[in-house]
């Protein structure tokens, strides 16, 4: 019997009723390996490529079916490809080689182009993106060659490329549909250029910035004022003095020294108007009023270093044509150069010895224009001769000098003698003469 006792008494206990490895089970009980305590009829099934319970049959899970060392319970999650097992290498096959339940990502093919990450898909997240793809306009490296073409680059930061009209990927306010900045470019790529944006004269300054006359190179913000009658620095403003305020074709600052007055300007003819018509910074000496009279000799003022002479001037007892009429009155003309004139009471103009003051003179004449004629000077008598000219008796006129002596007692002759013929000598009343 199979009860590990020697039945028989042989002295033998038969061996296949010995349990030599302790697992409760003998060979003739079933132990199909006596020497493994792992095995025995109803044991469990342990992963080791053994039959365990002793029914005959090794678990398929148990088994190595690929030959790679490892089984299915052993972790190999694919038996029948040598390649899969636990201490496989992952490689590029979109399968878990490794059998730690995960795919790695890199073998995914995420976007169904065809291509893993493993295999080269640079974004397995764009279909769009593989080895080999076509490149499009989209800033992406659509054949993961490791380079996105210089049309593709969005250098700018501005979300348009080259390839999509970007006419400048350096400048980001450049791109197609951009607005229009006041830069002088073609903001939005549509070819062309605002107008108010060239700088038409080349001073550095367009239109829409603050050129107000982009014609002209002179006229831009901030430029210097020039003397044109322009707002060249653009501030809306023709400085004053570029004003031809008077309408004479000259502004201050081309030399118009009054511009208020229309006659007045440079090379304008000048005027008898005491003013520096031409602006040479001089008033012609026939337009001053030298002597403050109210006129100049350009207004006739016919001596203007005297203000008692001009046009219209009362006649002055002066010597002078005081009104300018050309004529100097005749009773101012000084006529025997005595130095006095009828005005000045020259009593007679026609002689040098007649005028006021002068010394009396035994002819006759009032001299000194006193209006009295010396008594003395006076022939009273009528005989010629005055007292200052020898008359010793100014009431006879047979004395005077040089007279002819009669007999009469006189000195007729005026030599200071009586003849002595008229003389009576005795007394008796009769001369020599009257005998």
């Amino acid at each position: 019997m199979c009860d590990g006792l020697d039945n028989n008494c042989d002295g033998i206990v038969p061996p296949n009723e010995f349990d030599s490895d302790g697992d409760g089970f003998a060979p003739c009980q079933g132990d199909c390996n006596d020497t493994d305590a792992g095995i025995f009829p109803g044991a469990p099934e342990l992963c080791d490529g053994l039959d365990n319970n002793c029914d005959g049959i090794i678990p398929a899970d148990e088994l190595d079916a690929d030959g790679d060392g490892y089984s299915i319970c052993q972790g190999d999650c694919n038996d029948n490809n040598a390649a899969i097992n636990p201490a496989a290498t992952e490689i590029c096959d979109g399968i878990d080689n490794n059998c730690d339940g995960i795919i790695p990502a890199d073998e995914m093919d995420a976007d169904g182009d065809g291509f893993r990450i493993c295999q080269g898909d640079c974004n397995d997240n764009n279909a769009t993106v593989y080895p080999g793809a076509p490149e499009l306009c989209d800033g992406l490296d659509n054949d993961c060659d490791g380079n996105i073409p210089a049309g593709e680059v969005d250098a700018d930061g501005d979300g348009y490329f080259l390839c999509d009209n970007d006419c400048d990927d350096n400048n980001a306010t450049i791109y197609p549909g951009a607005p229009e900045l006041c830069d002088g470019l073609d903001n939005n790529c549509d070819g062309f250029t605002s107008p108010d944006e060239i700088d038409n004269d080349g001073d550095g300054f367009s239109v829409c910035t603050g050129d107000c006359n982009d014609t002209d190179a002179g006229v831009y913000p901030g430029a210097p004022e020039l003397c044109d009658g322009l707002d060249n620095d653009c501030d809306g403003t023709i400085p004053a003095d570029e004003l031809d305020a008077d309408g004479d074709g000259f502004s201050v600052c081309q030399g118009d020294c009054d511009d208020a007055n229309g006659t007045i300007f440079p090379g304008a003819i000048e005027l008898c108007d005491g003013l520096d018509n031409d602006c040479d910074g001089t008033i012609p000496a026939a337009e001053l009023d030298a002597d403050g009279d109210g006129f100049s000799a350009c207004q006739g003022d016919c001596n203007d270093t005297n203000d008692g002479v001009f046009p219209g001037a009362p006649e002055l007892c002066d010597g002078l044509d005081n009104d300018c009429d050309g004529v100097i009155p005749a009773d101012e003309v000084d006529a025997d150069g005595d130095g006095f004139s009828a005005c000045q009471g020259d009593c007679n103009d026609t002689n040098a010895t007649v005028y006021p003051g002068a010394p009396e003179l035994c002819d006759g004449l009032d001299n000194d224009c006193d209006g009295v004629i010396p008594a003395d000077e006076v022939d009273a008598d009528g005989d010629g001769f005055s007292v200052c000219q020898g008359d010793c008796d100014d009431a006879n006129g047979t004395i005077f000098p040089g007279a002819s002596e009669l007999c009469d007692g006189l000195d007729n002759d005026c030599d200071g003698v009586v003849p002595a013929n008229e003389l009576d000598a005795d007394g008796d009343g009769f001369s020599a003469c009257q005998e």
